[in-house]
C-alpha cells in the first residue's frame, strides 16, 4: 500500500514541479519578448517630447504626457526628476533609481567618454536631461518593467529563482503528501478489513466514519460493508442448514435402527419392521433429493433456463395428479381458470414449485373437504391461489413456513412424510423468476397460499 501512496505522491509532486517550471519559463519568455520591443524606444526622443510639452504647458503638460506615453508603451515607466531628486508625478522612485540620481549628478562632471563608459557598465543608467527657462534641470529616466520581472525571476540574482522554485516545491510537496494520504489511507483501511474478512472475521467492517464519506471511496466502503453483511448472512444460513440437515438425516436413520432392533427379536413381526425400514428409506431418499435440489437452485440462479410456459396448462396437469392423491384420502381438488397467462420460466421447476404447495394443501385439508385452486391475472402478474380447509397456521409461524426445515408441528409433519423443504424450494424457485409466495389464514379455517409471477395474458399475446 506504501507503493500506492508513493505513486500518488510522486505523480502529483512531479506534476506540480512541471507546472511551476512551466510558469517560470512562460513568464521569462513573455518578459524577454516585451524587453525586445522596448529596446527600440528612443529615450532621447522621449526627452525631446518632454521638453516640448514643458514649453507648451509646464509641468502639468509633462504629467499628462507621461501618463499617455506609459499607456502607449505597455511595460515601461517614465520618470521625470527635478534637480532636487523628486519625481514630477510624486511617485516613489525605485530603490535602484535613487542611487542613480547621485550617480547622474556625478556623471555630469565627467567627460563624454567617461559618461559613455559609465553607461556601458550600467545599461539601466539613462541620462537625457532638459532645462526649463528658469534653469532648472530635469532628468528623464526610463525603466522597463520587464527588466524588473526578469530580476524577480533571477535575471539580476539567480539564487532568488532557485529559492522561489524550492519554496514552491516544498509547499506543493506538502499539499501532494496530504492529497496522497487522503486517497491511500481509506484504501489501506479497506484492505485491512478485506484481509480480516478473508481470515474468517465475519464482523469485519470498514468503520462508520469511513462509510459516511460522500465520495466514491465512501460508496466503495458501503458496498464492502453490504457485501460483508450478505456474506455473514449466507454463511450463517449455510451453517444453520447444515445443522438442520444433520438433524433431519439422523432422525430416519435412528428409526431405521430401532426397526432393525425390533426385527431381530424372536417372535417379532419382521414384515412390519421391514415395511417400516422401507418407509424410512424412502423418506431419507426424498429428503436427500430435496436437499440436493435446494442446493442446486442456489447455484444455478445466474443461468436460469427460461421458456414460454402456459401456466393454465401446467396447473391443469398438477391438479389432475393431486386429485388422485386426494381421492384416496376422501378429499377433492377444485380447479378454476379465470384468466390464462403465459410466464417465462423452466417448466419442470415451476411445476415442482406449485406441486409442493398443492400437495401440502391436500395433505392437511380435512377429510370430506376440497382444495380450491384458481388462476387469475392482476397488474401484470399471474396469480395462483391454493386454499385448503385444514387447521391453518398460527400467525407467528406464517412468515417462517417457507424457511428450510421449518415445521409448524414437527410430529404431525414427519408422520405425514414431510421434510420441511418443500415450501422452501417453492419460495426459492419463485424468487429466482421474480415472483413471490405468501400465506394467510382464512375465516372459517384453513390456509390460503398465494403465488405471484410476472406474466402476460394470452389475449395480449394473440393480439401481438
Amino acid at each position: 500500500m506504501r507503493t500506492l501512496f508513493l505513486r500518488i505522491f510522486l505523480s502529483f509532486w512531479a506534476a506540480m514541479g512541471l507546472i511551476l517550471a512551466g510558469a517560470v519559463l512562460v513568464t521569462a519568455t513573455v518578459t524577454w519578448y516585451r524587453m525586445g520591443k522596448l529596446e527600440n524606444v528612443d529615450v532621447r526622443e522621449l526627452t525631446r517630447q518632454a521638453a516640448e510639452e514643458f514649453e507648451q504647458g509646464g509641468l502639468d503638460a509633462v504629467r499628462r504626457w507621461i501618463n499617455e506615453s506609459e499607456r502607449l508603451h505597455v511595460g515601461q515607466r517614465i520618470y521625470v526628476i527635478d534637480s532636487e531628486g523628486k519625481e514630477v508625478l510624486g511617485r516613489s522612485l525605485p530603490d535602484l533609481f535613487r542611487n542613480y540620481v547621485g550617480r547622474l549628478e556625478r556623471a555630469g562632471l565627467l567627460s563624454d567618454a567617461e559618461q559613455a563608459k559609465l553607461r556601458a557598465e550600467d545599461p539601466l543608467l539613462i541620462t537625457p536631461q532638459f532645462v526649463d527657462t528658469q534653469g532648472n534641470v530635469y532628468t528623464v529616466m526610463l525603466s522597463n518593467s520587464a527588466r524588473g520581472q526578469l530580476a524577480a525571476l533571477g535575471y539580476v540574482e539567480s539564487s532568488f529563482l532557485l529559492m522561489a522554485f524550492a519554496l514552491g516545491l516544498a509547499v506543493s510537496g506538502l499539499v501532494c503528501w496530504w492529497l496522497a494520504r487522503y486517497v491511500s489511507k481509506p484504501v489501506e483501511r479497506l484492505q485491512a478489513s478485506a484481509r480480516s474478512l478473508a481470515a474468517g472475521n465475519l464482523e469485519a467492517r470498514t468503520g462508520e466514519d469511513f462509510s459516511r464519506r460522500r465520495d466514491e471511496l465512501g460508496v466503495l466502503a458501503r458496498d464492502f460493508d453490504t457485501m460483508a453483511d450478505h456474506l455473514r448472512a449466507l454463511i450463517a444460513s449455510k451453517e444453520e442448514l447444515l445443522r438442520d440437515m444433520s438433524h433431519e438425516l439422523r432422525s430416519p436413520l435412528a428409526r431405521m435402527r430401532v426397526a432393525l432392533g425390533l426385527a431381530r427379536r424372536q417372535g417379532s413381526d419382521v414384515t412390519r419392521q421391514l415395511d417400516r425400514i422401507e418407509l424410512e428409506a424412502e423418506r431419507l431418499d426424498t429428503l436427500i433429493g430435496q436437499m440436493l435440489q435446494l442446493s442446486h437452485l442456489r447455484a444455478v440462479e445466474p443461468a436460469l433456463p427460461r421458456e414460454p410456459v402456459d401456466l393454465g396448462a401446467l396447473l391443469g396437469e398438477v391438479v389432475e395428479d393431486a386429485r388422485l392423491e386426494a381421492s384416496a384420502a376422501g378429499k377433492s381438488v377444485e380447479w378454476t381458470l379465470r384468466t390464462n397467462v403465459c410466464v417465462h420460466c423452466d417448466y419442470d421447476l415451476m411445476r415442482s414449485a406449485i406441486e409442493n404447495v398443492l400437495r401440502n394443501a391436500v395433505r392437511f385439508t380435512l377429510p370430506g373437504t376440497a382444495v380450491h385452486v384458481t388462476l387469475d391475472y392482476e397488474y401484470g402478474s399471474g396469480v395462483v391461489t391454493i386454499r385448503d380447509y385444514g387447521p391453518g397456521v398460527s400467525e407467528a409461524d406464517l412468515a417462517r413456513i417457507f424457511e428450510p426445515f421449518y415445521r409448524v408441528a414437527a410430529s404431525r409433519d414427519r408422520d405425514s412424510g414431510g421434510t420441511g423443504l418443500g415450501l422452501a424450494i417453492t419460495a426459492r424457485i419463485l424468487r429466482m423468476y421474480g415472483g413471490s409466495v405468501s400465506a394467510r389464514n382464512m375465516q372459517g379455517g384453513g390456509l390460503q397460499v398465494e403465488i405471484r409471477l410476472p406474466a402476460i395474458k394470452f389475449d395480449a399475446i394473440t393480439a401481438a
